[in-house]
Formats: structure tokens, C-alpha cells, sequence
């Protein structure tokens, strides 16, 4: 598995787990699927520039 996959992975079960999470939980795991996004991106921009 990738590591962009394996982020993917993540963020979908993050963004999951932050529908049936409370409000306080649901504040934390969407800044953490922020961080991850931005990670993907981080790393789409990095295969781009090698191409």
C-alpha cells in the first residue's frame, strides 16, 4: 500500500468517525483530517514536480 493510499484510508475513516463523534471529539478529528489532507496534497504536489 501506498502511503497517499494509505492516508486516503485514513481520512475516510477519520471523516467516519467524526459523523458519530460529539462536538468536541468532532472539532479534533476534523482538524486532524485537515492535516492529513494537506498531507495528500504535500505529496501530489511532490509526484507532480518529478514528473
Amino acid at each position: 500500500m501506498t502511503d497517499a493510499n494509505f492516508l486516503r484510508e485514513q481520512l475516510a475513516l477519520i471523516r467516519e468517525l467524526a459523523d458519530r463523534a460529539d462536538p468536541h471529539i468532532r472539532k479534533r478529528l476534523l482538524a486532524l483530517a485537515e492535516k492529513y489532507e494537506r498531507r495528500l496534497a504535500e505529496q501530489s504536489r511532490n509526484t507532480q514536480d518529478r514528473s
